[in-house]
């Protein structure tokens, strides 16, 4: 046996998809931000829309949450799925199952049938973020990688904007209609459908039908690691100041629910910007870029704890939001110019599933931290101290050099 030469992680620019494949593989991750944006204003609503079901006041937040509790428990399966039957296929089917249960909420009777609706909702959302973004280091690679990868988290959080005064509004007319937005799921099932892989990309989907003399590829646990451990630690610390945003507003009499409305809202900016300007800090490493976004989220913090005025405590909402914008995209750049074309799409399941449980859980930890300390404020000041905290342990790796994707061992025939 001899071993082959090592293979980028992609193929190189002129490999490179088109702009039709970027953009369709950028907008499913607004996906799951779409299904959470479009409960929230209407559960008051469907309270009432249901009262003679069992406790409906203690199980409807799940209408809200219970896709992102599902996408972490259907990433990793997908992954693996992904690498046997093909990406792209994949990609349909669940962007298919998403299209409809994603609506029909709009049309059941039944809250359990709702919340069940939900649930599958999640599911299709976790096949279709794994898969898309293993697709895109496929079909993309160097600064273009980047660059979509970025799109990815910044139209996510674009449509965190647009998505809650839609729902909001046609929440108004009826709990029903606050589901309108989730109608994506059809163009984007008709488009990932119609718009045919890059020819240059074919082996993509062929690698799951084709056997190959190839042993198996050395996992390279030492970045797959690093990149889980921070994006746990990282999305636990710097997502609470959104999720307390309206205790806070209300703790420093800033004004009512259109205010918080408002915070999380240039918050939001703050992350679209970032994850659309990446390409700025394209020449520091990976490590270096988490450290900024950190400590980015945690400047914004200590804005929004300590003071009680309107413009600093939107300013520290909008740094809070460029930590936000940055931390996902420069952990999805390094975990997959880290790892081989063949290891993908556990890779990217792996971290979709830590991801989601954090940040399914992070909310429930700084709301009794908050009941805790007896304010959210302190609450915000042990953030913002783990936020220095997570930049000075990252200070030694700033050098560190990035380690090389390991080669496959190519079994030659005797």
């Amino acid at each position: 046996m001899t071993p082959a030469a090592a293979t980028p992680a992609s193929g190189g620019p002129d490999r490179d998809a088109g702009f039709l494949q970027g953009l369709l593989l950028a907008l499913v991750p607004t996906t799951i931000v779409i299904a959470t944006c479009v409960a929230l204003p209407i559960l008051p609503s469907i309270v009432k829309a249901f009262p003679k079901q069992a406790n409906i006041a203690e199980l409807v937040p799940l209408v809200a949450v219970l896709p992102t509790l599902t996408v972490a428990f259907t990433a990793l399966a997908a992954g693996i799925l992904g690498e046997k039957i093909g990406r792209r296929r994949l990609l349909i089917i669940g962007t298919a199952v998403f299209a409809v249960a994603s609506l029909a909420p709009m049309v059941l009777n039944d809250f359990i049938l709702v919340l069940v609706s939900r649930g599958i909702t999640g599911l299709a959302i976790g096949v279709m973020i794994t898969s898309a973004v293993a697709l895109t280091a496929d079909y993309f690679s160097g600064a273009t990688l980047q660059r979509w990868l970025g799109a990815q988290g910044g139209a996510s959080a674009i449509a965190g904007v647009v998505v809650s005064f839609a729902s909001g509004a046609l929440g108004e007319v009826s709990w029903r209609y606050a589901f309108i937005p989730l109608a994506i799921g059809v163009p984007l099932f008709l488009g990932l459908l119609l718009a045919p892989a890059p020819k240059a990309h074919a082996h993509v989907e062929a690698a799951a039908e084709t056997p190959e003399d190839v042993g198996p590829t050395p996992v390279p646990w030492g970045t797959w690691l690093a990149v889980f451990a921070i994006s746990v630690v990282g999305t636990a610390i710097i997502f609470p100041p959104a999720y307390e945003a309206g205790a806070l507003v209300q703790e420093k009499a800033l004004g009512s629910s259109f205010m918080t409305g408002v915070a999380v809202a240039v918050l939001a900016a703050g992350a679209a910007g970032a994850a659309f300007s990446l390409g700025w800090l394209r020449a520091l490493s990976a490590q270096v870029k988490v450290a900024i976004a950190i400590a980015a989220a945690g400047v914004g913090t200590l804005l929004m704890a300590q003071f009680s005025a309107l413009v600093p405590f939107m300013v520290g909402s909008a740094t809070v939001g460029i930590g936000q914008g940055m931390l996902g995209p420069v952990l999805s750049i390094w975990l997959l110019e880290g790892t081989a074309e063949k290891q993908r799409g556990r890779a990217v399941g792996i971290y979709q599933t830590v991801t989601f449980l954090t940040l399914f859980v992070a909310p429930l930890i700084a709301r009794q931290l908050a009941v805790a300390l007896h304010a959210s404020s302190a609450a915000m000041r042990v953030y913002t101290v783990a936020d220095g905290l997570v930049v000075l342990a990252l200070a030694p790796t700033f050098f560190r050099r990035r380690q090389p994707i390991p080669a496959p061992v190519v079994t030659e025939p005797a």
